[in-house]
């Protein structure tokens, strides 16, 4: 018999500090929409205005086309380490709108990871949406029913507001402009496919704080406890090691940590760059899930990688994720380019223990890149007790 769910927390705890006056650390975890001064600043203001006493402390954890997967690898430095009350989670458009078991474990590794932590923060679920505005809401859910995690749904109140007569309509050059398709119903709250322009972000806004209102002066529950997980704790053991600790051969650069370089100064521990194909690397590591916290660059080359054997293992169907992968190729510069933190999930599911990542930068790039780099901020290591 499954257990029953849990009653969804409330956020009392948090807001008993807020009212108090005390220090409170608000934590925006996600990818570009959360990173954009949309919903983030403007919920934070709603925050500085309701609780003007109070010494409100953000914490942007966001990086744009980035998933729940990388999330729950930089859990740890990114959140758990800036000691979090209160913790909003937006990664369902960069995880796909998921429907599969694989983001329900990395989204429930994230839950897990803040909850056995110093601070246990109140987490809060967003789910935002595309101009289609009929993106699916699967695994998150899931995950958020498992734990008692208050959702806050940003699709229907864009529906809803579609009713509104003062709509703007486009002008002339938004009609031309090819990155807007007006056929889509919601591109109206959109600057692009997925990226809300002000309106929606105000509209995102105005969700969030009418929910936030109502948890003012909710009772505090008492800080939660890990439960059984809903489909595993694979990545609730999740953590970035060091590319230093990788045998390299080839002719790659060892670049130490930069605080002033804006792409680099996440890499804490210094970067490795191969510069010619045919450069590799070997990496040992204990554990069951193995990633790389890469950089795409103007001249980012593609790779091979294999782990032990290189003969995949049978995948469950309905998994969904790199499950038990071996073997693959990764473009780092897939075109146009674009500076950014990128990364690439090799695998999950391996049977625990000891293995070997072996890396082979290939002759082949893509067409808009100008040469065969590699840059390697972090192994994203997972599964390892």
């Amino acid at each position: 018999v499954l257990a029953e769910n849990p009653p969804t927390r409330p956020l009392g705890r948090a807001f008993d500090k807020l009212k108090a006056g005390q220090e409170t650390a608000i934590a925006y975890f996600g990818g570009s929409i959360t990173a954009a001064a949309g919903y983030r600043v403007k919920t934070l203001k709603w925050f500085q205005d309701t609780f003007p006493n109070a010494k409100i402390r953000e914490i942007n954890a966001a990086i744009g086309g980035t998933g729940s997967d990388l999330g729950a690898f930089r859990c740890g430095v990114d959140v758990i380490g800036q000691k979090p009350d209160l913790v909003f989670v937006e990664f369902n458009i960069n995880d796909g709108s998921p429907t599969n078991e694989f983001r329900k474990a990395t989204m429930e590794g994230i839950v897990r990871q803040l909850w056995a932590s110093d601070t246990k923060p109140e987490i809060v679920f967003l789910y935002t949406t595309s101009r289609d505005l009929n993106c699916a809401r699967g695994s998150h859910p899931a995950v958020a029913k498992h734990y008692g995690i208050p959702e806050i749904d940003l699709q229907p109140p864009l529906i809803e507001a579609l009713k509104r007569p003062d709509l703007p309509k486009p002008t002339e050059e938004q009609l031309k402009n090819p990155k807007f398709n007006w056929k889509a119903i919601g591109q109206v709250f959109m600057g692009d496919s997925v990226h809300p322009n002000d309106l929606g972000h105000t509209i995102y806004t105005d969700t969030i704080t009418a929910y936030l209102k109502t948890q003012i002066d909710a009772k505090p529950s008492a800080a939660p406890v890990l439960q059984a997980a809903l489909v595993s704790d694979e990545f609730q053991h999740a953590k970035l090691v060091p590319p230093n600790k990788a045998k390299l051969s080839g002719d790659w650069e060892a670049l130490p940590a930069d605080e002033k370089n804006g792409l680099l100064k996440r890499y804490k521990d210094g970067t490795i760059n191969a510069r010619k194909a045919g450069d590799s690397l070997e990496f040992e590591f204990e554990g069951t899930a193995i990633g790389l916290f890469e950089n795409v660059q103007k001249a980012g080359g593609k790779y091979e990688w294999t782990i032990d054997d290189g003969v995949d293992g049978e995948k469950d169907k309905n998994y969904g994720g790199p499950q038990r992968v071996k073997h693959g190729k990764v473009d780092t510069a897939p075109g146009p380019y674009t500076a950014r933190n990128h990364y690439a999930m090799l695998s999950c599911g391996l049977p625990q223990g000891k293995h070997t990542l072996k890396i082979k930068v290939l002759e082949e790039h893509d067409k808009t890149s100008t040469g065969n780099r590699l840059l390697i901020g972090y192994f994203m290591v997972g599964g390892g007790k």
